[in-house]
């Protein structure tokens, strides 16, 4: 099952029904009062006045009330991995509480900025996250043009209701049966002609609604995947729950930005087609429904700026109560084994009685604003009725007319009073605008490719292969002159960060390698040049001046007591890590494989689970309009049935496909189950193994990836290794495939056998390396391993 925590807002959601024909229905014309807005975002709302919320960009939040760690088998050192190497302390379960006390200060700040700037900012931010869709994607306009044609063909269509309802109740208020038949007969052909314009036109906004959601939603999706900046900002914990923004936040965004820009359109073209109706009929009646509509929308603007905040704070205990409650499906079995029920269930209890008390609070502001807001609309069915009057019973008008009047009354000052009937709704549009936009100036923030003048939806460059090249080239000649300033702070006053230089991708295999001298023995496969490594938070230093060359075929063993910064200098070669100072260079992404203590185990089936984290083929039917597709994990080897099903027999997982499909091995390469739960850690530790297999990397970096195997197996999974460190050549002589170079951080004294040099942290005491002596190790048989 998913790990994802699902935002669900079915308790948020208010309706109100729309009519056939929405305002220009037979009943709106007849005087009845409608406003159809379908379903609402759910709420998420910031800020301490009338919809527009906090000052965008201004950092700061309420913080998500849950634990940093997950516990899993061994639940000390799942908390120690989570926060750095073996105790590396880079954040605080301390960022994840509710400081109230600081959320008051900061709502006091906001206080401070005017309505005027925060709609402002809220209208800048709205343009930056809903223009660019129109502007990439062609369909998306062709979808739009047709719900604007739409939306004016079903304004037309209410204006043409109100002259035909005017003379029908005429017919009939003067009993007229050769006028009332007729005019009967076309307003039934009026309502045939309107009823298809009526659902053509909800059907092309649902439609271009769910085309936004999905190009937004994936663009959004690309971008926190980007330089994985879904990492940054977790480590960080900036954004509270990034699943809702994306799932629940876009949706809200999309739906109701289309019903907001339709009421707007729809409010033009009735202001001004009804004016013109309303004033030829009664002058004063205009002048009433203008003031009318001004008190109106000042007071329900006071009475519910209490509103805004509370809607907030009723979203963020919301996430943090589901949040509970995933983590205890999500770690069952941990807790079942400490029979850990009690506390979890204190900690459920108690974010529930945050919900419940929010809730509470809300209801009461609801029914203050209520108060006003039923009143406005029922008094609103006898003004216009009330104004006319005299002019009727002086026989100036006929019944048809006055329901004419209140006809265009009704769409006139529903037009005018948006912010009195669409109060709640707004402001939970406008907290939906500013958390997405929080969220998308966190996510370019995070970025390293992307600048603070970049739109927010905007993706960062594609780096080709030539610009990898020149960057490198740079990026040595600056160290050869000795240019890099190994300061704490950079040259632009930044903190220091540690230079990750990437080495052109390999070629296709069967081809010559794609960067002259790649294959020489004189050029290092990884390097690190006066490395100082710092916790994320910098406020404790792992690793000093670390010098380190590693050449192809050469196979390092980082060993070192807890603490010392093994598994955290494994971060740093992968680019996690960049708090400190000095350079790395190694081969790029696609050439490094990671193997991690507990491996990862993706959705979908055994064959995915083999390829992760290469695609077999890419097909971009399969994505959606304007997805840049990506193939630097796409596979460098065509792999049969067959071969994936060597690749288990040669991980000891033979029999794993044929338990998987019930006895038939090809299916149960297509069987999808939840891997992490089926298999045991050992087996997954032997899966992972297989997955190097596959994807053959350059450099290989196990961090205590063993630790669940038997020594007699673990000798066979680094003897797969060794076999793979053999270098592949074509026939005409030339080095077609690399041969793969390991470096692994263990414990274990059998792990000496399979590596060259070691490399021992100390911490404060520094670093030491030193060749290992293999005597007979080589020659050593795997039967005997076990004894060492």
């Amino acid at each position: 099952s998913s790990s994802s925590s699902s935002s669900s807002s079915s308790s948020f959601v208010r309706s109100r029904p729309d009519d056939c024909l929405g305002r220009g229905s037979p009943s709106a014309a007849a005087g009845r009062a409608t406003v159809g807005w379908g379903t609402l975002p759910p709420p998420d709302v910031r800020g301490g006045s009338f919809f527009p919320t906090s000052p965008l960009g201004l950092k700061g939040r309420l913080g998500p009330l849950r634990a940093t760690d997950d516990p899993s088998d061994d639940v000390v050192a799942a908390l120690t991995k989570s926060n750095g190497e073996d105790g590396d302390s880079s954040s605080s379960a301390e960022g994840s509480l509710v400081d109230a006390a600081a959320y008051d200060e900061k709502e006091k700040e906001k206080e401070k900025v005017s309505d005027f700037e925060r709609l402002s900012g809220l209208f800048v931010a709205f343009k930056d996250m809903a223009v660019p869709y129109y502007q990439e994607s062609k369909s998306g306009r062709w979808l739009f043009a047709g719900m604007v044609g739409l939306t004016l063909l079903n304004s037309g269509v209410s204006v043409a209701f109100s002259y035909v309802g005017k003379d029908f109740w005429n017919a009939l208020s003067s009993k007229n049966a050769e006028e009332f038949y007729p005019m009967l007969a076309k307003y039934a052909a009026a309502l045939v002609v309107g009823m298809p314009v009526a659902v053509l036109y909800k059907f092309q906004k649902d439609k271009l609604a769910n085309a936004w959601r999905e190009w937004l939603t994936d663009r959004t999706f690309q971008l926190y995947q980007s330089n994985r900046v879904y990492y940054a900002l977790e480590r960080g914990q900036e954004i509270d729950n990034p699943d809702q923004r994306i799932s629940e936040d876009v949706r809200s965004f999309t739906a109701f930005s289309l019903s907001l820009f339709i009421t707007v359109v729809t409010s033009i073209i009735d202001l001004f087609s009804f004016s013109f109706i309303l004033y030829s009929i009664q002058p004063n009646l205009f002048v009433a429904i203008v003031a009318y509509a001004a008190f109106g929308t000042i007071v329900t603007t006071l009475l519910g700026r209490k509103l805004v905040g509370l809607n907030f704070e009723k979203l963020q205990r919301e996430a943090d109560f589901r949040y509970s409650l995933v983590r205890i499906r999500d770690n069952a079995e941990s807790i079942a084994f400490y029979a850990g029920e009690d506390i979890e269930g204190r900690e459920v209890t108690t974010r529930l009685e945050g919900v419940i008390d929010t809730k509470g609070k809300i209801i009461v502001a609801e029914r203050d604003v209520d108060f006003f807001t039923t009143s406005y609309r029922y008094f609103i069915q006898i003004l216009p009725v009330w104004v006319v009057a005299p002019q009727f019973f002086s026989g100036a008008i006929q019944l048809g007319v006055v329901s004419q009047s209140v006809g265009a009354f009704n769409h006139i000052l529903n037009d005018l009073s948006v912010i009195v009937n669409q109060f709640e709704q707004l402001s939970v549009f406008s907290a939906a605008v500013d958390r997405l936009s929080q969220f998308m100036e966190a996510i370019r923030e995070a970025d390293e490719g992307r600048t603070s003048e970049d739109g927010l939806l905007k993706l960062p460059p594609n780096e080709t292969e030539a610009a990898e090249a020149e960057a490198e080239a740079e990026a040595e000649a600056r160290l050869s002159d000795g240019t890099a300033p190994p300061s704490e702070v950079d040259a632009a006053g930044l903190p220091s960060k540690i230079e990750l230089i990437q080495m052109a991708p390999l070629a296709e295999w069967g081809s010559p390698l794609a960067a002259e001298g790649s294959s020489s023995v004189d050029r290092p496969l990884l390097a690190l040049r006066n490395v100082t490594l710092s916790t994320p938070d910098r406020k404790r230093t792992l690793i000093h001046d670390l010098d380190l060359t590693l050449r192809e075929g050469e196979n390092l063993l980082i060993v070192g007591p807890s603490g010392a910064g093994k598994s955290s200098l494994l971060r740093a070669v992968a680019g996690l890590w960049t708090a400190g100072d000095g350079s790395l260079e190694r081969p790029s992404d696609g050439d490094v494989y990671f193997l991690p203590q507990r491996p990862y185990c993706a959705l979908g089936s055994l064959r995915d689970q083999l390829l992760y984290p290469s695609l077999d083929d890419i097909d971009p039917d399969d994505y959606p309009e304007g997805h840049r597709l990506g193939r630097a994990h796409l596979l460098r080897q065509s792999l049969t049935d067959d071969d994936l099903l060597g690749v288990l027999e040669s991980v000891d997982l033979g029999e794993l496909a044929s338990r998987s499909g019930d006895g038939d091995k090809y299916a149960g390469l297509d069987a999808v189950l939840d891997w992490s739960n089926t298999l045991s850690l050992g087996e997954q530790q032997r899966l992972a193994f297989g997955r190097v297999l596959v994807n053959r990397p350059r450099l290989l970096i196990l961090d205590e990836a063993t630790s669940a195997l038997d020594m007699v197996a673990e000798a066979k999974m680094y003897g797969l290794l060794r076999e793979m460190a053999k270098k592949d050549f074509n026939g005409s002589g030339g080095l077609s495939r690399p041969g793969l170079t390991y470096v692994s951080v263990g414990h274990r004294p059998s792990l000496l056998v399979y590596h060259d040099t070691r490399l021992r942290l100390m911490g404060e005491e520094g670093y030491e390396t030193s060749p290992i002596e293999k005597s007979n190790a080589d020659t050593l048989p795997t039967s005997a391993v076990a004894n060492l």
